[in-house]
Formats: structure tokens, C-alpha cells, sequence
């Protein structure tokens, strides 16, 4: 038997296309290695390709083996805890508009079938995610490089001033997904790529200094994601081009010089504390005592919580955000404490489980796209419960399946399908030998 006919064979037992592929390349490869070596020792080269394509064994069995191993797993518990969330979600968004005023109640039905819409075209995508190839997502990082970069453009340019804060929240949320994938394009680049991610950085920095103070602490924790990506690939030796000591020292001085230079001018320049006072409380000044005022009415509704609901609805807080940014508010409130701390525990599952399943991936692009897109519903969860709790001002705070609206919905089923359709192929898409090595032995 020839190595066409070997690998043909071998191929057919093999149920999963993206796994076929990189099996029979992983075959091959390893067929030609051995043939080499055997033509080095003095064989013929068709003897030499004879003997190597006999020692890889019957090709029916090992692929049927292979199959067993390399097949997708679909995360059953996970997407079923997703499920759960929708529903919860759907329902108390539900309560909120019918338990408010009559005004408000006559729009109830419109507005379940709306948010309805909304969470179906969220699953949609968070299933297509789940059964398409993430390899893609490399593919189309330029192409999400230069739509993010269109973003960045002021809201002036495209004729748009509304709504800022919400522009300059979704571009620091969305920032270290597009990271993760241009570090992984250009993983061979060394010090030419660090300098320009550092370059990138600063220009998105830069656009969110003229955005609003309000979605700062997502832009911090946004840099913060993609140092932090950037330190695991020069770690795992994804990163590659320039010795490691380069590639950590260009990471981390750039950081270390830019801190040093902003506490030296704060403390030595009165000039500069001054503007950055005036910066902070200057047009946003009326939003944080408002939101300050609001922090304070959410704690004297905490006091009157039960343990398991007292069917009531905030009488503090806007309708909107009662359905979205306050929905865990509104969940403790109707269904009692219990249940609050129960979907925050459900959240917490799906989130840190899927960052364990993405720090241990052997694809390289799992592993940063698994970490960027758990790291970006890490922070999200924690900044929701936070302010729910009535202890972060943050104006704009949103988390999978509960949230309501449009973009809520479908950036953050995006974020966790990706998730996990990395999961789900976690043994079809491996850029590892090992799993092949470790059956033939």
C-alpha cells in the first residue's frame, strides 16, 4: 500500500472534517519524516516509503481510533446552564415592564416579543460559533482590525454624537479579542509584533482618552487583559522571532517607563493634577452624583430583600436599566437572595470553567481567543455583580443571557460561543503530535 492510498483509507474512518485534515497533514508529515530517515540508513527511496507507510499500522483501525479521540464534544452542561440564563433573563426583563406603571404594562407585550428576538438571534449565533471552526477567527483578523479601527474614528466623523459611553464600552470590550488574534497572526513577528500591539495600544488608548471618564475602568481592565495575553504567549513560547529575554523586556518596559512618567508629572506638576481633577469630574461630574445618589437608594432596597423574593420591583431605578445593567437587582428583589446568588454562581461556572478549558488548550489560537474572550465575561460578571451591589458607578454593565438589548445580546453570545465551540473542539483542532504518538505507542 502506497501513502495515497494509506492516508485515503486512514481519512475515511474519520467521521469530523477539521479533524481529517489536520490528522492526515500530521500523518503524512510523520510518514515522510520516517521514510527520510530510513532512506539516510542506505534504503531505496520506494522501499524507504514502503517501510514507513507499514509502520504506521493498518489504516482501518488507526483510524477508527484516531476518530474515537478526535471527535467533537458537545459541552451539554454549559450550553444547557446557557439556556437556563436565557429564560431567567427573558422572564424578569418580563416582570420589570408589567409591574411598573399601566403605561408601561400596555408595552409589555411588545416588548417580550422584542427581547425574545433579541435572545433567539443570540443563541443563533452562539450556536453557530459552537459548530463553526474558530481557525476562521485568524483568518478574518485583519478584516476585525480594520472595522475596529473604524470605530475608533470620534463619533463626529460618521455623523453620530449620541451615546458615547456606550461606543467606548463595547470598543474596550471587544479591544482584547482583536489582540488575541493579531497576536496569533503574527506570532513569528518577535519584537516587530510587540511593537506593534504597544502601537496599537496606545492609539486605542488615545481615542478613549477624548470618550467618556465612566467607561474607564473597562478600558483599564481592558489593557490590563491584553498585557496579560501578551505575557502568556511570550510564556508558552507562542510568541516567537526574538530571544524571550527581548520579547519580556520589550513587553514590560514600555509599561514600566510610561507609570513612572505619569507619577512623576502628577506629583511634581500641580498644573497637571489640577487638569486631571477638572477632567474627572467635568462633563461627566452631574452622572457620577447621579449615580452616586443611585448607589445609595439600591442599598436601602438591599435592606428590604428576602430570602426567597417578595415579587417587587425598584421603584429607584429607570426601566431600562432595571431590565439590563440592574437585572440582578431586580432578580434579588423578585425572586429573593437565594436565587440572585444562585445565577451569579451559574455565571461564575460558565465563565471560569471555560477559562480553565482555555488555558489548557494545545492550539495556540485556542488558547488566546479562549483566554481573551473568558478574560473580557470575567470582568464583565465581576463589574455587574459589583454594581448591582450598588458598589461600582459604572453606567454601563452588561453579562450574557440576562442583559437586555441588541448588542448586549449578540456581542456577548459571540464571546461565549467562542468559548465554547473551543471547547467543543478541543480534541478535533490540536496543533500537537502528541495525542498521535501516545496511540501508536
Amino acid at each position: 500500500m502506497d501513502e495515497k492510498e494509506y492516508l485515503q483509507t486512514l481519512g475515511e474512518q474519520i467521521v469530523n472534517p477539521h479533524a481529517r485534515a489536520s490528522i492526515l497533514a500530521e500523518i503524512q508529515d510523520h510518514i515522510e519524516e520516517q521514510a527520510q530517515d530510513y532512506r539516510a540508513s542506505g534504503m531505496s527511496e520506494a522501499v524507504a516509503m514502503q517501510e514507513a507507510v507499514r509502520q504506521m499500522g493498518d489504516p482501518v483501525s488507526t483510524g477508527e481510533a484516531l476518530n474515537q479521540v478526535h471527535r467533537p464534544k458537545f459541552p451539554i452542561a454549559l450550553f444547557g446552564l446557557a439556556v437556563v440564563l436565557t429564560v431567567l433573563g427573558i422572564a424578569m426583563q418580563y416582570l420589570v415592564y408589567t409591574h411598573l406603571t399601566p403605561d408601561t404594562a400596555i408595552l409589555s407585550d411588545t416588548y417580550l416579543q422584542r427581547t425574545i428576538l433579541y435572545n433567539a438571534i443570540g443563541l443563533g449565533l452562539l450556536l453557530l460559533c459552537i459548530f463553526g471552526n474558530y481557525m476562521y477567527l485568524a483568518k478574518g483578523a485583519w478584516i476585525l482590525l480594520a472595522i475596529f479601527l473604524l470605530g475608533l474614528l470620534p463619533p463626529w466623523f460618521f455623523g453620530f454624537y449620541g451615546r458615547q459611553y456606550t461606543l467606548c464600552y463595547y470598543l474596550a470590550l471587544v479591544y482584547p479579542l482583536v489582540y488575541a488574534l493579531l497576536l496569533y497572526r503574527l506570532r513569528d513577528k518577535g519584537a516587530k509584533a510587540i511593537w506593534f500591539l504597544h502601537g496599537l495600544t496606545l492609539l486605542f488608548l488615545v481615542r478613549m482618552l477624548f470618550g467618556t471618564i465612566i467607561t474607564w475602568s473597562t478600558v483599564l481592565a481592558a489593557g490590563c487583559l491584553t498585557l496579560l495575553l501578551l505575557c502568556l504567549a511570550i510564556h508558552r513560547g507562542i510568541l516567537t522571532g526574538s530571544s524571550k529575554r527581548t520579547l519580556w523586556l520589550l513587553t514590560v518596559l514600555p509599561y514600566v517607563a510610561a507609570a513612572a512618567c505619569f507619577v512623576i508629572l502628577f506629583f511634581q506638576n500641580s498644573y497637571m493634577r489640577d487638569r486631571l481633577t477638572e477632567f474627572l469630574k467635568g462633563s461627566n461630574y452631574v452622572q457620577q452624583m447621579l449615580a452616586l445618589e443611585q448607589q445609595q437608594m439600591l442599598a436601602l432596597e438591599q435592606q428590604q430583600m428576602l430570602a426567597f423574593g417578595g415579587g417587587t420591583i425598584s421603584s429607584y431605578v429607570d426601566t431600562e436599566s432595571l431590565a439590563s445593567t440592574y437585572v440582578l437587582h431586580s432578580i434579588f428583589l423578585w425572586f429573593g437572595i437565594v436565587s440572585g446568588i444562585l445565577v451569579i454562581v451559574a455565571l461564575a461556572v460558565l465563565v471560569l470553567r471555560s477559562l480553565h478549558y482555555a488555558l489548557h488548550q494545545s492550539n495556540r489560537l485556542a488558547l488566546l481567543a479562549g483566554t481573551a474572550a473568558s478574560g473580557i465575561l470575567l470582568f464583565e460578571l465581576l463589574h455587574f455583580v459589583l454594581t448591582n451591589l450598588g458598589c461600582s458607578p459604572v453606567y454601563t454593565a452588561s453579562v450574557p443571557f440576562l442583559s437586555y438589548g441588541f448588542a448586549n445580546s449578540v456581542f456577548n453570545s459571540l464571546l461565549v460561543g467562542i468559548m465554547l465551540g473551543i471547547i467543543r473542539n478541543q480534541n478535533v483542532l490540536s496543533e500537537t503530535t502528541a495525542s498521535l504518538r501516545g496511540l501508536r505507542a
